[in-house]
């Protein structure tokens, strides 16, 4: 990492990072275009209400590969190998003990959890669909997850991203296949998911046990040690939050626009959410390149690389951020028509949802770049404070703004608490700024 110049190397991995998570986000948008044209506001409704428990498993398995991956780069950064094999053998442990009794959970949950949001007859059904075939697949999804992540971390960005890429050409050929041409419904989107993420997983395992590991795995590295899974869940927790964060933001939403509207302002937000998600993903694409360097450098104790690569992530995530919120502002009906095909209604709404919904979307991108930021410095307790913050701050908004404007009230909870929020991120990371010191005691330059 100190061969290149800071910048050429904070693209060297940040872009194959985007692209990965980019990649991994053609998942959920092309699930989203198939559904939409193919079953309309019912199966969007449907999908939308079961995505918070999918959700729960993306939590998981970010924790599991920002926690051991972040580790795995401190112990590299500071010449312990043999720390750094072990956590990376933690990764494969986890996937197992968390996955399988993580999986049944959600088998077993889905009919009550669909119930719980007021889904019924067809919905309730498309739902559980959707959720027994992901339930079952726990352990894969975790790596698909999980695996890209540490393979980024052994200084092999670009497999990562072809590991991304073979999952998402295989979900994309087999959604046409499932969903279009035989008309298996959310049951098939989510085996078409499952099985690109299965060929994902099965890239990068081939990786980690080949000669091009620099770390090398050898099995005496193989074994299950307690104190480094538990300190790597613990770094990655936050991470984990944050996606337990946006389950429990897409439940609540659900719940009341069943109550203030009907399952066409569902599907409308779950349009939205899947032009939400892909930035987000953009954003955490950019937090996967920068959290190496910030790693890395802080465990050779470079302060002042610290710094450049923090302001190389902010000007990337926020700008871009900036201009894809304007986008959409600007042409609304464009990206809701790509998946509400002719139905006049749904496009309505969704434009709707897209003006007052996703005005302040750039602010996402600050606020998980931050808590990544914290994350890999080894401030959990940070990290942990944003994303918590980043949960708590939405509830007395949900609970207030739709009693005073409805379903406009509903829509706006998201942007206008993001904004609160925002303001404690900056003053944190400002504070935390200011405690990195040089080597040579001097002060700190200017962010």
């Amino acid at each position: 990492m100190n061969k290149h110049s800071l910048t050429r190397t904070f693209w060297h991995y940040t872009i194959p990072a985007v692209a990965a998570l980019m990649i991994s986000g053609l998942y959920m948008v092309v699930d989203g275009v198939f559904i939409g044209h193919a079953m309309g506001a019912t199966g969007l409704s449907a999908v939308n209400m079961a995505w918070p428990l999918s959700g729960v498993m993306l939590a998981i398995g970010m924790m599991i590969g920002m926690g051991c991956g972040a580790r795995c780069s401190l112990a590299q950064g500071a010449a312990q190998m043999p720390q750094a094999r072990s956590y990376l053998a933690q990764t494969l442990w986890l996937l197992v003990i968390l996955g399988i009794p993580t999986g049944a959970l959600i088998v077993l949950m889905g009919p009550a959890f669909m119930a719980m949001q007021g889904a019924r007859g067809e919905l309730a059904t498309l739902g559980n669909d959707y959720l027994q075939v992901l339930g079952w697949a726990a352990p894969l999804v975790f790596g698909s997850i999980a695996l890209p992540l540490l393979v980024r971390n052994l200084g092999a960005p670009r497999m990562a991203t072809l590991a991304m890429l073979v999952g998402a050409l295989t979900n994309v050929g087999l959604d046409y296949l499932f969903i279009i041409v035989w008309q298996w419904g959310l049951h098939g989107a989510a085996l078409a998911t499952v099985m690109g993420e299965g060929l994902s997983v099965l890239v990068c395992l081939g990786y980690i046990f080949s000669r091009h590991n620099p770390l090398g795995l050898p099995l005496a590295a193989c074994r299950f040690n307690l104190g480094h899974s538990l300190e790597s869940l613990t770094t990655g927790f936050s991470s984990m939050l944050m996606y337990l964060y946006m389950s429990l933001v897409v439940v609540l939403h659900n719940l009341l626009f069943m109550h203030y509207g009907s399952p066409l302002q569902v599907a409308a937000y779950a349009i939205t959410g899947y032009l939400m998600a892909f930035y987000y993903l953009f954003a955490e694409g950019v937090c996967g390149g920068m959290q190496p360097l910030v790693s890395y450098f802080h465990g050779a104790r470079q302060p002042e690389k610290v710094r450049r690569v923090l302001r190389l992530g902010l000007f990337t995530a926020v700008g871009i951020g900036l201009l894809m919120t304007s986008a959409l502002l600007l042409l609304p009906s464009a990206f809701v028509g790509i998946f509400s095909g002719s139905d006049k209604a749904l496009l309505e709404a969704s434009v709707t949802g897209i003006r007052l919904h996703l005005f302040a979307m750039f602010l996402d991108g600050f606020i998980v770049l931050a808590a990544s930021f914290f994350q890999a410095i080894g401030q959990a307790r940070n990290a942990t404070l944003v994303t918590v913050g980043n949960m708590l701050i939405q509830l007395p908004f949900l609970a207030l703004l739709p009693l005073l404007w409805g379903l406009n009230g509903v829509w706006l909870a998201l942007p206008l608490s993001n904004i609160c929020l925002s303001l404690v991120v900056i003053w944190m990371l400002h504070h935390q700024l200011q405690t990195l010191k040089p080597l040579d005691g001097a002060a700190p330059h200017p962010v």
